[in-house]
């Protein structure tokens, strides 16, 4: 394989959100030896899957902006020694807001970092303690105003709408005061109650007064508001300004190779017929960090011919200009299934896909509200 991207996790927070279902744990430092480990799994997923070249990098988590600055050396030290980078790049971070200091800042510019992803979730402070968010609306605010100033590269900011306690108003007036600062990109999640979170445990219990039909009405309304701000929804969460859409994002959305490094991390690599193999690795933290030279421990699959093609309709539908017949082709090296195009003409008809001007299948403004059922009917 000659080019890829890679995804690092960071699994440690100091403390855990109420909606949140990525794996991390409460740490209040990242340990050194887990930084050796995840040097070593780099190491050996370049030479395994013999990457030349990375044209993404994203640092995801937990809370990767936990790390320290000799602790981002080493990871970037070790990136660069191991395989080229792309001319252009797409380095990504995650930090939070609480986090963010003009020292590191500079230390993610010098390491090579290109693109930050902050956390803001909400400008409300009853719904941010309700959340068990660390950073309250000031801090929010404090965050946004030195990476206004100070950061050199791209900018993402993300907001969760329906969050217990969020109004209309309320997400609009956070939406306001985000587009103050002109981000190239904001992601705007609707709210899922999962079932082991701390809100789907209270959701279970009837301790969470929760009205899913108002959570669907905020998104579309801070949806509505930032396409009227200029920026473009390209894909069912994401918004950007042209030309800045998160290229990593859409290696996930394309049917892209990806490695996954980290405990807990997932890595996805295609066949030339279009299957593939996917390996997630031990969520065990200790056991991670006893690997120093191979493979961690991992769970894998090798994804059937037919579980590849539902992940490109799954994944390649949820951007708003859908996918092609020419992209189909390329991967699976076949015409698109007759199931596909007699279910898309029976929803066009509809008006809940729509067939673009230079041939491509997607799913309308309203229809992508549907996609889910679109896909069960789909397989």
């Amino acid at each position: 394989m000659m080019e890829s991207s890679l995804y690092i996790h960071i699994p440690f927070c100091i403390s855990k959100c109420a909606y949140c279902d990525f794996f991390s744990k409460p740490y209040e430092a990242v340990p050194d030896s887990y930084i050796d480990a995840l040097c070593n799994e780099i190491d050996f997923r370049i030479s395994e899957y013999n990457i030349k070249k990375l044209k993404t990098i994203y640092i995801g988590g937990g809370t990767p902006s936990l790390l320290t600055e000799n602790q981002l050396k080493k990871i970037f030290s070790k990136i660069k020694s191991s395989v080229k980078l792309a001319f252009d790049v797409e380095i990504t971070i995650e930090v939070n807001p609480d986090d963010v200091t003009e020292t590191l800042l500079r230390a993610l510019f010098d390491c090579g970092v290109t693109r930050i992803s902050c956390g803001i979730q909400s400008m409300n402070d009853a719904v941010l303690k309700k959340a068990c968010r660390r950073a309250d609306v000031q801090t929010n605010k404090n965050a946004m105003e030195i990476i206004s100033q100070k950061w050199k590269g791209e900018v993402s900011y993300d907001l969760i709408s329906g969050l217990p306690g969020e109004s209309e108003e309320s997400l609009i007036t956070g939406l306001k005061e985000l587009c103050l600062y002109k981000p190239d990109h904001i992601s705007l999640y609707s709210l899922t109650i999962e079932e082991n979170t701390p809100f789907g445990k209270q959701f279970a219990a009837g301790n969470l007064d929760y009205d899913f039909d108002y959570a669907d009405k905020l998104w579309l309304a801070g949806r509505d508001f930032l396409e009227a701000q200029g920026y473009k929804w390209y894909e069912v969460s994401n918004f950007c300004l042209p030309g800045k859409e998160c290229r990593h994002n859409l290696v996930y959305w394309n049917h892209g190779n990806y490695i996954g490094c980290g405990s807990g991390a997932c890595g996805t690599v295609y066949k030339p017929d279009g299957s593939g193999f996917r390996w997630t690795n031990n969520s065990d933290i200790d056991e991670y960090i006893k690997v120093q030279n191979g493979q961690p421990p991992q769970s894998s699959e090798n994804i059937e011919l037919e579980t590849s093609q539902f992940e490109f309709f799954m994944m390649g539908l949820r951007k708003t200009i859908g996918i092609s017949e020419k992209e189909y082709k390329e991967i699976f090296a076949c015409d698109l299934p007759e199931k596909f195009l007699s279910l898309f003409n029976a929803w066009k008809e509809k008006g809940l896909c729509t067939l673009t001007q230079d041939g491509r299948y997607a799913m309308s403004r309203e229809g992508m509200l549907f996609l889910n059922r679109f896909l069960e009917e789909l397989f």
